[in-house]
């Protein structure tokens, strides 16, 4: 609604005011539209403060890309070109109202349309008019060429979980040597061919020296 308060001039036409959303949803449903047919996923239609978003997942070619963003402003041209052919073959409408809503659909649609070819991020352009350079490599749909894109806020497709516990597992078993190496036992073990390290020599034959000398005074002493 703020959307269509701004396009209204600052005035309040209820008839504008509710065939704008309408224009904005046409626009949306046209990128689902060549989406959809294309064999991607329409993941939902969002409004904002000044338009709407359709989102969509799905392996697409540039080419693809490309024509899902004309499917925007192709679907208002149908609106337009109805709206058009409503007015030449009836008398039209008398009421205000009536004009305003034709007014949204087809001077308001025209700048619309205008606004989002224009070749800027984020607009529809940026996109819609690299269709004649991706021409040349298009290829058929539902073969994984192309660049995945996701557009749901929350995606938890199998496609993302997949790669992420295979990027977690492969981090985990590059940690797991690491943390052997910096945690070295307290004592180390004997070797494998049965000899002792030099610090628990000396203490077994302290060990030793003690007791012989304890038995030896013992022997002497009973003597």
């Amino acid at each position: 609604m703020l959307g269509a308060f701004v396009f209204a001039g600052f005035q309040l036409s209820l008839g504008f005011l509710l065939a704008f959303p309408c224009l904005i949803l046409v626009h949306e449903l046209g990128h689902g539209f060549i989406a959809a047919r294309l064999g991607h996923r329409v993941v939902g239609i969002e409004a904002t403060g000044l338009g709407g978003i359709c989102r969509w997942s799905g392996n697409a070619s540039p080419f693809e890309e490309a024509l899902i963003a004309w499917g925007g402003v192709l679907a208002q041209l149908v609106l337009f070109l109805g709206t058009e052919l409503w007015l030449w073959g009836s008398a039209g409408t008398t009421s205000t109202f009536g004009w305003q809503v034709v007014s949204a659909f087809t001077h308001t649609n025209l700048r619309l349309m205008a606004i989002n070819l224009l070749p800027i991020p984020p607009l529809d352009g940026a996109r819609a008019w690299t269709i004649f350079s991706a021409w040349k490599e298009r290829s058929p749909t539902g073969i994984p060429y192309g660049t995945w894109r996701d557009h749901s806020p929350n995606a938890q497709g199998a496609w993302f979980a997949g790669g992420k516990a295979q990027k977690q597992g492969r981090a985990q078993r590059q940690r797991e040597p690491s943390t052997v190496m910096a945690s070295p036992p307290a004592s180390a073990p004997p070797s494998d061919d049965g000899q002792l390290d030099s610090e628990s020599q000396r203490v077994i034959d302290a060990l030793l020296r003690r007791a012989t000398g304890k038995a030896r005074g013992s022997d002497e002493g009973e003597a």
